[in-house]
């Protein structure tokens, strides 16, 4: 299928689902309304990229509900022909996933569409309720049409077969496609009939010919008539249509089962029309009630700011992948995306599901970046020996996906080590992953350049090699949490020996990673000496992630003279957005939706800004007006954060992002306790 409009242009994500309990954590679901794109020419809300078994491998990309009707000879899509819609949860505690669309034909009737998506608990299934409703009565053929997209990463087989068919069984029609190891089946259900009126299984972007695609079949030709075709092997789509005759309002539900093999597949989808919409969505309310019973809710009594803090801690258990990981995000930026698991944004999360009290999914949380750290001699294209490190990030099976060293994502899992043992107070947990962190330490220890500095590694936005600021503050503060879990373990040598280096380090952080009098200012930068240029320089400009040297990593002040000096500069127009107080990664950053540096900025890098200003004394009110005001302004329709935001404050950018889903809950927590939640160990007499 060959949508007409530009798919190069980022797919966000307003809302994803899953479930907490149950098999129905093996699905991750996401919707996107393109009416709150402006860059993209079409006004429309659809289900896109659904994932089962791997939240990294899409089963399924765009589910398209088409509207035909022979008396006006025209088909309506829900994407491309809506003039308007809306994407949202049903609360901010329970994921069910609405979507509404409105139509106008051509003649002036309008028509809406109203859809309802949950997981089920009990199965790995999911559900969609549909109701049509059109301003006339008259006779119409609603069409189901999705992409088949079980398709694997590069690191898979890229020749596995993708196949589907078709097949009409006594009890109902099915619709059935596969890759050999991962299975869908489909099926729908209209007054107790469970068949299609008409079905295909085409060639996505085969416009002609005996292999030509659904899509052109049931959209282009447009006439309300589709030509049976049972089975495909390749790149398919498969539609399927539903006829009623003379109404003006019509409900129906659509199923659709994963499985390892085809008959379990068809058997889930088939039990979740026999339980019915209402029965899943009641075990699907009952759990995520039941999981938001047992971390903190509500915790303000703001209507605005609890809300969204709820939908952050919802976001971020939906993004837990079966691995125990959970995957950055669900869009896609251009081609690819975000459903890798990095574990700088594991300790992120990790530390927002602590302050949560959220604490089973944090433990599951460490004991991922235990089983994927590397513990092998394995050297990297650098001619590093990664030993005691961790990947840049992961697919999540677990293998690597990205790989260069980043600090941040070496001490960053021992601070997340220490923090959870800290927080939750089990000794188990120190003794569990122990050696984990004790790698990692070792790997920092010998990993001095040689002048009592960390050596170079790749910055946290992933762009320059040098000493960056946020990852060094990083390796400082593993270190120091390193030494309180040797200390509690008896090894008082090793504690040692870790908070010297520390110590060192942090003396000469300011020499490596701050500068004066650069065309910004005085400021910290984004890295010292950089392998690569830019303009600006990464050694010339300031940098957001050097906030985070302060909170969570406890290396500098936020009342130090570097730091303050720093933060004053986010009021330089070259680096926050223009209509609202956002500020982006550093000035000219040209990870945009045009890759040149427009006006914009990044919630997440205004939330380690704001708690540099709230605890500096600069702005004492600056974290209640960061989730109080200025944090509503950034969200999707569902009211969760992007990663990016335009000059305006609307999504522009990768959402939803949930690193910024949780440093909201984070500075929620941090208001609530007058201070900033979880900041590593700091320097001690001892030291």
């Amino acid at each position: 299928m060959e949508p007409p409009i530009d798919f190069q242009v980022p797919s966000d994500k307003d809302a994803i689902a899953s479930t907490p309990a149950g098999d129905g954590q093996d699905v991750l679901v996401s919707a996107n309304c393109y009416a709150a794109n402006p860059r993209v020419d079409a006004e429309g809300a659809i289900i896109e990229e659904t994932s089962a078994f791997r939240s990294d491998v899409e089963l399924f990309y765009d589910y398209h509900t088409l509207l035909w009707d022979p008396e006006r000879e025209q088909t309506l899509d829900n994407r491309d022909d809506a003039v308007a819609s809306d994407v949202d949860w049903a609360s901010s505690r329970v994921p069910e996933i609405h979507l509404d669309n409105e139509f106008v034909f051509a003649d002036g009737m309008s028509a809406t569409l109203s859809q309802r998506v949950v997981e089920s608990v009990d199965r790995c299934s999911m559900t969609i309720h549909s109701e049509a409703a059109f301003e006339e009565a008259g006779d119409r053929t609603l069409y189901t049409l999705l992409n088949f997209g079980i398709n694997g990463h590069s690191h898979e087989d890229p020749n596995a077969v993708h196949e589907a068919q078709a097949r009409c069984t006594p009890d109902h029609d099915v619709i059935v496609a596969d890759d050999d190891d991962r299975f869908l089946a489909i099926v729908q259900e209209h007054d107790g009939k469970r068949r299609f009126d008409g079905y295909r299984i085409g060639h996505a972007g085969e416009s002609t010919g005996r292999q030509r695609s659904a899509w052109a079949e049931i959209y282009e030709d447009n006439n309300g008539w589709l030509t049976n075709s049972t089975a495909g092997a390749g790149d398919l789509d498969g539609g399927f249509g539903l006829f009623v005759e003379d109404v003006e309002r019509v409900e129906w539900t659509t199923a659709i089962g994963f499985a390892h093999d085809a008959e379990s597949a068809i058997h889930h989808a088939v039990a979740a029309l026999d339980a019915g919409y209402e029965t899943d969505r009641a075990a699907f309310v009952d759990a995520w009630e039941s999981w938001h019973a047992g971390v903190t809710t509500a915790p303000t009594g703001e209507d605005a700011v609890d809300d969204r803090y709820e939908r952050s801690l919802t976001a971020i258990r939906a993004a837990r992948d079966s691995s125990g990981g959970m995957v950055a995000g669900a869009f896609k930026p251009k081609n690819m995306t975000y459903r890798f698991i990095w574990p700088r944004d594991q300790v992120i999360m990790i530390q927002a599901l602590l302050a949560a009290g959220a604490d089973r999914e944090a433990r599951d949380a460490v004991a991922w970046l235990d089983d994927v750290q590397i513990t092998g001699d394995v050297v990297d294209d650098r001619g590093i020996e990664r030993h005691g490190t961790w990947w840049q990030n992961y697919y999540t099976d677990g293998s690597p996906h990205w790989t260069a060293l980043q600090l941040d994502q070496v001490g960053g899992p021992i601070y997340a080590h220490w923090l959870t043992w800290r927080e939750t107070g089990d000794d188990g947990v120190l003794d569990a992953h122990y050696d984990m962190s004790r790698r990692a330490a070792e790997f920092l220890l010998e990993w001095d350049n040689g002048w009592g500095f960390p050596d170079a590694h790749q910055d946290p936005w992933e762009e320059t090699w040098g000493h960056s600021t946020e990852g060094s503050a990083a390796a400082i503060a593993g270190l120091r949490c390193m030494a309180e879990l040797a200390e509690a373990r008896g090894e008082d040598e090793f504690a040692v020996r870790c908070r010297k280096r520390a110590d060192v380090w942090a003396d000469n952080f300011e020499t490596y990673c701050y500068r004066t009098g650069t065309p910004y200012g005085d400021h910290f930068v984004t890295a010292d000496k950089p392998e690569h240029g830019g303009d600006p320089a990464p050694d010339a400009r300031p940098d957001a992630a050097a906030f985070m040297a302060y909170w969570p990593w406890n290396v500098v002040a936020a009342d130090a003279d570097t730091m303050r000096s720093t933060v004053e500069l986010t009021e330089d127009p070259a680096w926050v957005a223009e209509e609202t107080p956002c500020i982006g990664r550093y000035p000219g950053d040209r990870y945009t939706p045009t890759g040149r540096p427009d006006d914009g900025g990044w919630p997440l890098c205004e939330a380690y800004a704001d708690v540099v200003r709230w605890q500096s004394g600069l702005d004492p009110d600056a974290i209640a007006t960061h989730v109080r005001e200025h944090a509503g302004e950034w969200t999707t329709t569902a009211n969760l954060l992007p990663e990016r935001v335009a000059s305006d404050g609307t999504v522009d950018w990768n959402s939803n992002l949930q690193w910024s889903q949780a440093t909201y809950v984070l500075l929620v927590e941090s208001r609530l306790r007058g201070e900033p939640y979880g900041l590593a160990p700091g320097r001690t007499d001892s030291s």
